[in-house]
């Protein structure tokens, strides 16, 4: 019982992150600031405090075989890249974005498709999730590098619509473990 509870807690946080991204992807997409420093400081703190509950929500489940171990990773990515956002006063930096949220994009990959391969291998029924999700981050690590719509569309909407995402699937992760437990 005590692991089930300890899931249940991981996933509050997972929740609680997944949440956060969300609605930084939402505010990004609909109606973002007209001052960059604003976008800027709003973007580095939520980043930072999902990256933050990912670490949490891997650190409190302590059964070895349900922790997802991106999580982990993701979360450090996010510190990090809350920090530097959080530094990007100046407009040439925000050249250097699309790459920033490109190796998220691909360190996100990596390490959903490694759990992947985990997961098939203990013989999880949804394991096929974690590998769509990886997929979905290979798309958008392309699409930042070559960056084809940047004359149509906006910057905060390509972010946006990237931690939309990053959202959605940190929301669908404790459904990934949940027949399993059940």
């Amino acid at each position: 019982m005590k692991s089930v509870n300890s899931y249940r807690n991981s996933t509050i946080f997972l929740i609680a992150a997944g949440l956060s991204l969300l609605l930084l992807g939402l505010f990004l997409i609909v109606f973002p600031f007209d001052d960059y420093s604003s976008n800027m400081n709003l973007m580095s703190i939520a980043l930072a405090a999902a990256g933050a509950l990912y670490v949490i929500a891997f650190s409190v489940n302590k059964k070895l075989q349900f922790r997802p171990g991106w999580t982990l990773s993701q979360g450090f990515y996010l510190i990090i890249m809350g920090i530097l956002v959080l530094y990007s006063y100046d407009r040439e930096f925000s050249d250097s974005m699309n790459l920033l949220f490109a190796m998220w994009a691909l360190s996100s990959a990596s390490a959903q498709l490694a759990a992947c391969v985990q997961l098939r291998s203990l013989e999880y029924v949804n394991w096929w999730r974690m590998m769509l999700a990886g997929i979905s981050n290979i798309i958008f690590f392309a699409y930042f590098v070559i960056d084809p719509l940047s004359d149509y569309i906006s910057t905060y909407t390509s972010f946006g619509i990237y931690i939309l995402v990053s959202g959605i699937i940190c929301l669908s992760e404790p459904f990934i473990y949940r027949i399993t437990l059940d």
